[in-house]
């Protein structure tokens, strides 16, 4: 599905798997829990190139967003609104830095993902 894509940028935060953010592990960012651990394929659609990374952080924006993640509905963030009523800035998937330079991003842009299996 082609989603606005953003940068996870909380460099030694820990996501929701426990993971620590660095600047190796090609990760990404995926508004259900029930996405952790799964793997996915992003790819850039200005540029064609692609890549694999692990779910290992829950967002952006919302938490439980099942409908979007398995279900095919575009992102609830799309809408402008987060579960904390705070906004979004409209984005579906976060990527971590190893991903964001795999697919030769330079600002938010559109990709393109899916599950592997």
């Amino acid at each position: 599905m082609i989603v606005k894509a953003t940068r996870e940028g909380l460099l030694g935060h820990p996501t929701a798997s426990g993971y620590v953010i660095d600047r190796v592990v090609p990760f990404v960012a995926l508004p259900s829990r029930g996405a952790l651990g799964k793997f996915v394929r992003i790819s850039n659609p200005a540029n064609g190139r692609a890549t694999y990374a692990i779910v290992l952080d829950v967002g952006p924006w919302n938490i439980a967003d099942d409908a979007y993640v398995f279900g095919g509905a575009r992102p609830a963030a799309e809408s402008g609104e987060s579960l904390s009523n705070q906004g979004t800035n409209k984005s579906g998937i976060d990527l971590g830095e190893a991903v964001w330079k795999a697919l030769g991003l330079a600002d938010n842009d559109q990709v393109d993902w899916e599950f592997v299996v």
